[in-house]
């Protein structure tokens, strides 16, 4: 079993999970902006998206914290968490942001697997 090596890689999940976190963390003040600016759509919907939003926040960041548990339940619900993401990326108008974010989900949910397959191999 090579633990630096996976040391290391859960380092990089984490700051990733920090860096879509604050992404999605932009996305909500920024919604949170436009309910104060009188944006059309109705307060309570723009409100209810800036709660979604810092929902998912909030659930990045335990993802974060949860990376380096052993326990494969956790695993499986992060792989959960990035599954809903990459499937509701497409759900409204896909623009570069759209993009950006699911390729970043894209890049964590192939780490999360590696991370995976690597505690895997280690337990034979």
């Amino acid at each position: 079993m090579k633990l630096p090596d996976t040391d290391r890689l859960i380092q990089l999940i984490k700051w990733l999970f920090w860096l879509n976190a604050a992404v999605w963390l932009a996305f909500g003040i920024g919604s949170m902006v436009r309910i104060g600016a009188g944006a059309p759509g109705g307060t309570a919907v723009l409100g209810l998206i800036a709660i979604l939003m810092l929902m998912n926040v909030a659930a990045f960041l335990w993802c974060s914290w949860t990376v380096q548990k052993q326990a494969s339940w956790y695993r499986f619900t992060i792989m959960a968490v990035l599954a809903v993401n990459i499937l509701l990326t497409f759900t409204d108008q896909f623009g570069l942001l759209d993009f950006l974010t699911l390729l970043l989900d894209l890049i964590l949910l192939a780490l999360v697997l590696l991370l995976h397959a690597k505690r895997s191999r280690a337990w034979l």
